[in-house]
């Protein structure tokens, strides 16, 4: 855990330091309930979708590591690679990652896996498309994690494109009788779905 919590903080100084972006973090407290839950539900194949400079992806790959596991990770902006190569290797966890840079979209129909776990933290706007590329790679019994679909408070009084593809997410989320879901109440709200 030490040598986990010190790679996240050198991610975190570097996102700050080398990119506008250093709200789109998960934060310690997201990315440690990540790593706990792929540990206590036995998540030894994951796919995170939206990598960013990849801190929640240590935070998936150290739990998947503890189980003999691996994880795939997809992230749109290769600018970003030296930081989250260089931060999976200061987690120890590199070995067992592999990131694929590109469109989400274009990458997810070419993918022949099965997954314990997606983890889907990309354009909010897509979230609807993700979904339905991803639901058949997940293994019946295996979890789709959706990061911030309470979206601020916006889904509801904002009709913007990101606010609109998150509130249409979840919709489709509630209504498709193919899952279980709740929503866990952490940084910007997560929807932890169930494949039945």
């Amino acid at each position: 855990m030490e040598q986990l919590l010190s790679a996240l903080h050198w991610i975190e100084r570097q996102t700050h330091t080398r990119t506008n972006h250093a709200q789109m973090l998960v934060g310690q407290e997201e990315g440690l309930y990540l790593r706990d839950f792929v540990m206590q539900n036995n998540c030894r194949r994951v796919l995170e979708i939206g990598t960013f400079t990849g801190y929640s992806l240590a935070c998936l790959a150290d739990g998947a590591k503890t189980l003999g596991g691996r994880v795939d990770a997809i992230e749109i902006n290769k600018e970003l690679d030296y930081i989250i190569e260089e931060g999976l290797q200061r987690a120890g966890v590199s070995e067992i990652v592999k990131v694929h840079y590109g469109d989400a979209l274009e990458i997810l129909p070419s993918i022949a896996e099965e997954y314990d776990l997606v983890f889907i933290d990309a354009d909010k706007r897509q979230y609807p498309q993700y979904y339905e590329l991803v639901l058949p790679l997940v293994k019946p019994g295996g979890y789709i994690l959706a990061d911030n679909v309470t979206w601020y408070g916006r889904t509801s009084s904002h009709t913007d494109a990101k606010s609109s593809g998150i509130s249409s997410f979840n919709q489709m989320v509630e209504s498709d009788r193919r899952v279980e879901s709740h929503l866990v109440d952490i940084r910007d709200g997560l929807y932890v779905i169930r494949r039945k």
